[in-house]
């Protein structure tokens, strides 16, 4: 993440088995690394919008004694019918082990889809059950999908490492939550992105097991690094509870990935990376094709990573910005990194924040 996610080509431990298998065929030794992130992107500032309109005298503007708001609530409903409109977030955790070219690894893959169900029927301040603000039924679909799973990977080189393979197996206990909120007559809880994305992961849940792969190849000219992955290849989909409002299933997106790595000099690495195709997330409608930009510095003991991201697919397409550090020595590392974007900074409570995240691992190498 400190590298804007520019990994397919770069990645240079065991968390291969999560970017890239194929990188997996130039690891020596044991690896053993604990590592977690998250990002999430509020499109068309949904948050910020229902954060407004939840803060608005409903139940005044409803009976017809604040007409002068009418305007402003109906603005902010439209706001939220905007195409692409949502809160998206995936990330993973977990935990690898590595010997050589092998990787076993246990872990979560979490996505959220936030998006709104929009009434705009029920819009006229005094009205009956047929047309009355009063009865309007704006708010949020929140699901969440929890991929907890055991890989399996492997990864080779042919031609004297020049180019590298792999793959990985992976059993897939995806656990699905579902949830509505309404804007009004019952709040959504959450007041900012991190409370909603929090939310969807708790009503409804329903399991189902699933079988998926990803495979991975690497070209490595020395100073240059090309690669390709593709991820959740056959895009298993996952029950989601039969109640109201519910999409029935959501997917393991697929996703299709290509990077270059370029080592300038000892101690300077550029990065890029990007998606070929737009993948689908757990928001209907709502796809994602994300380019990254990455460099990374290192001296004795620290690396220092700079990046960019911009998602080309969103509704409302910017860049975020990432920095990450690392620290190491021969038999133990830690690498940390942030993701904020030009809205809101680095206050994650800011409702009209447009991104969010943060990466962490831990690895002993011997």
């Amino acid at each position: 993440m400190g590298m804007g996610g520019a990994e397919v080509a770069a990645v240079s431990d065991n968390s291969a088995t999560w970017a890239n298998p194929a990188a997996l065929g130039g690891q020596k030794g044991w690896d053993f690394q604990l590592l977690g992130s998250f990002a999430a992107q509020n499109r068309n500032n949904l948050v910020g919008t229902l954060v407004t309109l939840s803060d608005l005298p409903f139940d005044d503007i409803a009976n017809g004694s604040r007409p002068e708001l009418v305007p402003v609530l109906i603005g902010g409903i439209v706001n939220l019918a905007r195409p692409g409109t949502a809160v998206v977030g995936s990330g993973v955790a977990g935990l690898v082990a590595s010997f050589k070219g092998f990787a076993v690894s246990i872990g979560d893959v979490p996505y959220t889809g936030i998006y709104p169900i929009i009434d705009l029927q029920h819009v006229i301040p005094g009205g009956g059950p047929d047309n009355g603000l009063e009865f309007n039924t704006t708010g949020l679909n929140l699901v969440g999908l929890s991929a907890r799973e055991a890989r399996v990977a492997y990864g080779f080189g042919l031609l004297e490492g020049m180019l590298e393979i792999g793959g990985a197996a992976r059993y897939v206990s995806g656990i699905t939550y579902f949830a509505r909120c309404g804007a009004f007559t019952a709040p959504c809880t959450g007041t900012d992105l991190s409370e909603l994305i929090h939310d969807a992961f708790k009503q409804n849940a329903r399991t189902t097991n699933k079988f998926t792969f990803d495979a991975g190849a690497r070209l490595n000219f020395g100073i240059v690094k090309l690669g390709v992955v593709g991820t959740s290849l056959n895009q298993p989909n996952f029950t989601v509870a039969d109640v109201l409002g519910s999409p029935g299933s959501v997917p393991l997106p697929r996703q299709v990935r290509g990077g270059v790595s370029v080592s300038i000099l000892s101690f300077l690495n550029l990065a890029a990376d990007g998606d070929f195709i737009k993948s689908d997330t757990l928001a209907p409608g709502a796809k994602s094709q994300q380019m990254s930009l990455g460099a990374e510095v290192k001296i004795p003991l620290f690396a220092f990573r700079v990046g960019a991201m911009r998602d080309f697919a969103a509704a409302n397409p910017t860049w975020a910005y990432t920095a990450g550090l690392g620290f190491g020595i021969p038999v133990f590392s830690v690498d940390i990194a942030v993701l904020w974007g030009p809205t809101g900074g680095f206050n994650y409570k800011n409702p009209d924040r447009e991104m969010l995240g943060a990466s962490a691992g831990v690895r002993v190498h011997f």
